[in-house]
Protein backbone atom coordinates (compact mmCIF):
# COMPACT_ATOMS: atom_id res chain seq x y z
CA UNK A 1 0.00 0.00 0.00
CA UNK A 2 1.27 3.43 -0.85
CA UNK A 3 -1.46 5.70 0.58
CA UNK A 4 -0.68 7.32 3.94
CA UNK A 5 -4.38 7.17 4.86
CA UNK A 6 -4.29 3.39 5.18
CA UNK A 7 -0.63 2.43 5.27
CA UNK A 8 0.12 3.37 8.87
CA UNK A 9 -2.55 1.14 10.36
CA UNK A 10 -2.45 -1.42 7.52
CA UNK A 11 -6.12 -0.81 6.91
CA UNK A 12 -8.08 -1.62 3.78
CA UNK A 13 -10.45 0.75 2.02
CA UNK A 14 -13.95 -0.70 2.27
CA UNK A 15 -16.42 0.21 -0.49
CA UNK A 16 -20.14 0.39 0.36
CA UNK A 17 -21.56 1.81 -2.85
CA UNK A 18 -21.15 4.31 -5.65
CA UNK A 19 -23.54 7.23 -5.82
CA UNK A 20 -24.10 10.74 -7.12
CA UNK A 21 -22.81 13.95 -5.47
CA UNK A 22 -26.23 14.68 -3.92
CA UNK A 23 -25.31 12.16 -1.21
CA UNK A 24 -22.36 14.23 0.07
CA UNK A 25 -24.29 16.26 2.62
CA UNK A 26 -25.84 13.09 4.03
CA UNK A 27 -22.51 11.28 4.35
CA UNK A 28 -21.08 14.23 6.24
CA UNK A 29 -23.97 13.87 8.69
CA UNK A 30 -23.69 10.12 9.28
CA UNK A 31 -22.89 10.49 12.95
CA UNK A 32 -26.05 9.02 14.51
CA UNK A 33 -25.32 6.34 17.11
CA UNK A 34 -27.66 3.90 15.32
CA UNK A 35 -25.69 3.97 12.06
CA UNK A 36 -22.14 2.66 11.98
CA UNK A 37 -19.75 1.42 9.37
CA UNK A 38 -18.90 -2.25 8.99
CA UNK A 39 -16.02 -1.61 11.39
CA UNK A 40 -17.53 0.63 14.06
CA UNK A 41 -14.15 2.17 14.85
CA UNK A 42 -13.98 3.96 11.51
CA UNK A 43 -16.52 6.44 10.09
CA UNK A 44 -18.39 6.25 6.83
CA UNK A 45 -16.91 8.80 4.46
CA UNK A 46 -16.23 9.38 0.77
CA UNK A 47 -13.19 9.08 -1.46
CA UNK A 48 -11.47 12.46 -1.59
CA UNK A 49 -10.44 12.02 -5.23
CA UNK A 50 -13.87 11.81 -6.80
CA UNK A 51 -14.59 10.96 -10.39
CA UNK A 52 -16.79 13.58 -12.01
CA UNK A 53 -20.39 12.86 -11.07
CA UNK A 54 -19.51 9.72 -9.08
CA UNK A 55 -19.03 9.45 -5.32
CA UNK A 56 -17.46 6.39 -3.69
CA UNK A 57 -18.89 5.86 -0.20
CA UNK A 58 -16.15 4.19 1.82
CA UNK A 59 -14.82 3.31 5.24
CA UNK A 60 -11.78 1.56 6.64
CA UNK A 61 -11.43 -2.01 7.89
CA UNK A 62 -8.79 -4.45 8.99
CA UNK A 63 -8.55 -6.92 6.07
CA UNK A 64 -7.32 -9.66 8.40
CA UNK A 65 -10.73 -9.75 10.08
CA UNK A 66 -12.35 -10.87 6.82
CA UNK A 67 -10.98 -14.38 7.14
CA UNK A 68 -12.81 -17.43 5.81
CA UNK A 69 -13.52 -18.42 9.40
CA UNK A 70 -15.20 -15.11 10.22
CA UNK A 71 -17.10 -14.98 6.93
CA UNK A 72 -18.65 -18.35 7.80
CA UNK A 73 -19.52 -17.35 11.38
CA UNK A 74 -23.02 -15.86 11.55
CA UNK A 75 -22.36 -14.07 14.85
CA UNK A 76 -19.49 -12.17 13.17
CA UNK A 77 -20.97 -11.81 9.69
CA UNK A 78 -24.59 -10.95 10.58
CA UNK A 79 -24.19 -7.59 12.33
CA UNK A 80 -21.54 -6.37 9.89
CA UNK A 81 -23.64 -7.28 6.86
CA UNK A 82 -26.56 -5.42 8.45
CA UNK A 83 -24.41 -2.32 8.97
CA UNK A 84 -23.25 -2.51 5.35
CA UNK A 85 -26.86 -2.68 4.19
CA UNK A 86 -27.93 0.16 6.48
CA UNK A 87 -25.32 2.50 4.99
CA UNK A 88 -26.33 1.66 1.41
CA UNK A 89 -30.03 2.14 2.19
CA UNK A 90 -29.38 5.55 3.76
CA UNK A 91 -27.48 6.68 0.68
CA UNK A 92 -30.30 5.36 -1.49
CA UNK A 93 -32.67 7.76 0.27
CA UNK A 94 -31.01 10.72 -1.43
CA UNK A 95 -29.20 9.37 -4.50
CA UNK A 96 -29.20 6.58 -7.04
CA UNK A 97 -26.80 3.91 -5.82
CA UNK A 98 -24.64 1.24 -7.32
CA UNK A 99 -24.33 -1.08 -4.32
CA UNK A 100 -21.45 -3.52 -4.04
CA UNK A 101 -21.41 -6.81 -2.21
CA UNK A 102 -20.38 -7.12 1.41
CA UNK A 103 -16.62 -7.42 1.89
CA UNK A 104 -15.49 -5.40 -1.14
CA UNK A 105 -12.10 -3.89 -0.25
CA UNK A 106 -9.21 -2.11 -1.94
CA UNK A 107 -5.60 -1.96 -0.83
CA UNK A 108 -5.58 1.82 -0.91
CA UNK A 109 -7.44 4.92 -2.00
CA UNK A 110 -5.21 5.00 -5.06
CA UNK A 111 -6.26 1.51 -6.17
CA UNK A 112 -9.92 2.45 -5.70
CA UNK A 113 -9.36 5.61 -7.75
CA UNK A 114 -7.79 3.55 -10.53
CA UNK A 115 -10.79 1.22 -10.48
CA UNK A 116 -13.19 4.17 -10.78
CA UNK A 117 -11.15 5.63 -13.64
CA UNK A 118 -11.28 2.33 -15.50
CA UNK A 119 -15.04 1.84 -15.10
CA UNK A 120 -16.25 5.44 -15.05
CA UNK A 121 -18.43 5.18 -18.16
CA UNK A 122 -20.17 1.99 -17.01
CA UNK A 123 -20.75 3.45 -13.55
CA UNK A 124 -22.22 6.64 -14.98
CA UNK A 125 -24.59 4.69 -17.23
CA UNK A 126 -25.68 2.40 -14.39
CA UNK A 127 -26.39 5.29 -12.02
CA UNK A 128 -28.49 6.96 -14.71
CA UNK A 129 -30.44 3.73 -15.27
CA UNK A 130 -31.00 3.17 -11.55
CA UNK A 131 -32.10 6.70 -10.63
CA UNK A 132 -35.44 6.69 -8.78
CA UNK A 133 -35.70 2.92 -8.99
CA UNK A 134 -35.53 0.16 -6.40
CA UNK A 135 -35.34 -3.61 -6.30
CA UNK A 136 -38.36 -5.63 -5.16
CA UNK A 137 -38.32 -9.35 -4.46
CA UNK A 138 -41.12 -11.81 -5.23
CA UNK A 139 -40.92 -15.30 -3.80
CA UNK A 140 -43.37 -18.11 -4.39
CA UNK A 141 -43.86 -21.00 -1.96
CA UNK A 142 -45.92 -24.12 -2.66
CA UNK A 143 -47.62 -26.60 -0.35
CA UNK A 144 -47.08 -29.47 -2.74
CA UNK A 145 -49.71 -31.79 -1.28
CA UNK A 146 -52.40 -29.15 -1.83
CA UNK A 147 -51.27 -28.68 -5.43
CA UNK A 148 -51.20 -32.44 -6.07
CA UNK A 149 -54.75 -32.77 -4.80
CA UNK A 150 -55.99 -30.00 -7.09
CA UNK A 151 -54.10 -31.34 -10.12
CA UNK A 152 -55.27 -34.91 -9.57
CA UNK A 153 -58.88 -33.76 -9.22
CA UNK A 154 -58.79 -31.68 -12.40
CA UNK A 155 -56.75 -34.01 -14.66
CA UNK A 156 -59.01 -36.37 -16.62
CA UNK A 157 -56.13 -38.75 -17.33
CA UNK A 158 -55.33 -39.07 -13.63
CA UNK A 159 -58.97 -39.68 -12.81
CA UNK A 160 -59.23 -42.36 -15.52
CA UNK A 161 -56.14 -44.14 -14.22
CA UNK A 162 -57.40 -43.94 -10.65
CA UNK A 163 -60.76 -45.46 -11.61
CA UNK A 164 -58.98 -48.31 -13.39
CA UNK A 165 -56.80 -49.37 -10.44
CA UNK A 166 -56.83 -53.14 -10.08
CA UNK A 167 -58.35 -54.78 -6.98
CA UNK A 168 -55.32 -57.10 -6.91
CA UNK A 169 -52.88 -55.75 -4.25
CA UNK A 170 -49.74 -56.51 -6.21
CA UNK A 171 -50.94 -55.05 -9.50
CA UNK A 172 -52.63 -52.15 -7.74
CA UNK A 173 -49.31 -51.24 -6.06
CA UNK A 174 -47.54 -51.07 -9.44
CA UNK A 175 -50.37 -49.08 -10.99
CA UNK A 176 -50.36 -46.65 -8.06
CA UNK A 177 -46.63 -46.08 -8.46
CA UNK A 178 -47.21 -45.29 -12.13
CA UNK A 179 -50.09 -42.99 -11.21
CA UNK A 180 -47.92 -41.18 -8.66
CA UNK A 181 -45.32 -40.60 -11.38
CA UNK A 182 -47.99 -39.17 -13.69
CA UNK A 183 -49.17 -36.81 -10.96
CA UNK A 184 -45.60 -35.68 -10.24
CA UNK A 185 -45.05 -34.96 -13.92
CA UNK A 186 -48.31 -33.00 -14.04
CA UNK A 187 -47.26 -31.08 -10.92
CA UNK A 188 -43.91 -30.23 -12.48
CA UNK A 189 -45.59 -29.00 -15.66
CA UNK A 190 -48.11 -26.96 -13.67
CA UNK A 191 -45.40 -25.26 -11.60
CA UNK A 192 -43.43 -24.43 -14.77
CA UNK A 193 -46.50 -22.94 -16.43
CA UNK A 194 -47.66 -20.95 -13.40
CA UNK A 195 -44.25 -19.48 -12.63
CA UNK A 196 -43.66 -18.58 -16.29
CA UNK A 197 -47.01 -16.79 -16.42
CA UNK A 198 -46.26 -15.08 -13.10
CA UNK A 199 -43.00 -13.70 -14.43
CA UNK A 200 -44.61 -12.50 -17.65
CA UNK A 201 -47.39 -10.70 -15.77
CA UNK A 202 -45.01 -8.99 -13.34
CA UNK A 203 -42.21 -8.06 -15.72
CA UNK A 204 -44.70 -6.04 -17.79
CA UNK A 205 -44.65 -3.44 -14.97
CA UNK A 206 -40.89 -3.57 -14.32
CA UNK A 207 -37.87 -1.91 -15.88
CA UNK A 208 -35.94 -5.18 -15.60
CA UNK A 209 -36.09 -8.54 -13.88
CA UNK A 210 -33.66 -11.16 -12.61
CA UNK A 211 -34.34 -14.83 -11.93
CA UNK A 212 -32.68 -15.91 -8.69
CA UNK A 213 -31.73 -19.28 -7.26
CA UNK A 214 -34.44 -21.38 -5.62
CA UNK A 215 -33.55 -22.19 -2.02
CA UNK A 216 -34.23 -25.30 0.03
CA UNK A 217 -36.32 -25.20 3.19
CA UNK A 218 -33.15 -25.35 5.25
CA UNK A 219 -32.32 -21.89 3.88
CA UNK A 220 -35.81 -20.33 3.78
CA UNK A 221 -36.90 -21.71 7.14
CA UNK A 222 -40.30 -22.56 5.63
CA UNK A 223 -41.81 -26.04 5.17
CA UNK A 224 -43.23 -25.17 1.75
CA UNK A 225 -41.10 -25.62 -1.37
CA UNK A 226 -39.81 -22.45 -2.99
CA UNK A 227 -40.92 -22.48 -6.62
CA UNK A 228 -40.31 -18.85 -7.62
CA UNK A 229 -37.60 -16.38 -6.72
CA UNK A 230 -37.33 -13.23 -8.77
CA UNK A 231 -36.21 -9.65 -8.38
CA UNK A 232 -37.76 -6.75 -10.25
CA UNK A 233 -36.44 -3.24 -10.82
CA UNK A 234 -39.34 -0.85 -10.34
CA UNK A 235 -39.98 2.85 -10.71
CA UNK A 236 -42.21 4.31 -7.96
CA UNK A 237 -45.01 5.05 -10.41
CA UNK A 238 -45.24 1.36 -11.38
CA UNK A 239 -45.41 -0.04 -7.86
CA UNK A 240 -49.20 0.15 -7.43
CA UNK A 241 -49.83 -1.69 -10.70
CA UNK A 242 -47.13 -4.22 -9.83
CA UNK A 243 -48.78 -4.92 -6.47
CA UNK A 244 -52.18 -5.26 -8.16
CA UNK A 245 -50.79 -7.71 -10.73
CA UNK A 246 -49.21 -9.79 -7.96
CA UNK A 247 -52.45 -9.79 -5.99
CA UNK A 248 -54.31 -10.91 -9.10
CA UNK A 249 -51.95 -13.84 -9.51
CA UNK A 250 -52.41 -14.83 -5.88
CA UNK A 251 -56.19 -14.77 -6.26
CA UNK A 252 -56.04 -16.72 -9.52
CA UNK A 253 -54.22 -19.56 -7.75
CA UNK A 254 -56.10 -19.44 -4.48
CA UNK A 255 -56.54 -22.89 -3.00
CA UNK A 256 -53.66 -24.45 -4.93
CA UNK A 257 -51.18 -24.15 -2.08
CA UNK A 258 -49.25 -21.31 -3.75
CA UNK A 259 -48.27 -18.29 -1.64
CA UNK A 260 -46.60 -15.22 -3.14
CA UNK A 261 -44.49 -12.88 -1.02
CA UNK A 262 -43.40 -9.34 -1.95
CA UNK A 263 -40.53 -7.60 -0.18
CA UNK A 264 -38.68 -4.35 -0.72
CA UNK A 265 -37.67 -1.73 -1.58
CA UNK A 266 -34.00 -2.64 -1.60
CA UNK A 267 -30.85 -1.33 -3.22
CA UNK A 268 -30.62 -2.78 -6.74
CA UNK A 269 -27.94 -5.39 -6.12
CA UNK A 270 -29.21 -7.68 -8.88
CA UNK A 271 -29.25 -4.94 -11.51
CA UNK A 272 -25.70 -3.64 -11.29
CA UNK A 273 -23.06 -4.19 -13.97
CA UNK A 274 -20.20 -6.52 -13.16
CA UNK A 275 -17.19 -4.38 -12.30
CA UNK A 276 -14.88 -6.96 -10.80
CA UNK A 277 -11.67 -6.06 -12.63
CA UNK A 278 -9.20 -4.13 -10.53
CA UNK A 279 -10.54 -4.96 -7.08
CA UNK A 280 -7.85 -5.80 -4.61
Amino acid sequence: MTDSHAEAAELGIYLYCLARPECLSLVQGLTEPDLHGVDERYPVTVLDQQEEGVVAVIGQVDPAEFSDQNLQALDWLGPRAQRHEAVVERIMDVSPVLPVKFGTMFRSRASLKQFLDRHHKDIEQALDKLRDKAEWSVKGYLVEEDARTIIAAEDAGVQSRRAALSPSPGLRYLQQKQLDAVIEAALHAWVARVTHELHDVLVYHAVASAALRLHASTVTGRPERMVFNGSFLLAPAALADFRAALSGQQQAHQGTGLTLELRGPWPPYNFCPTLSEGKA
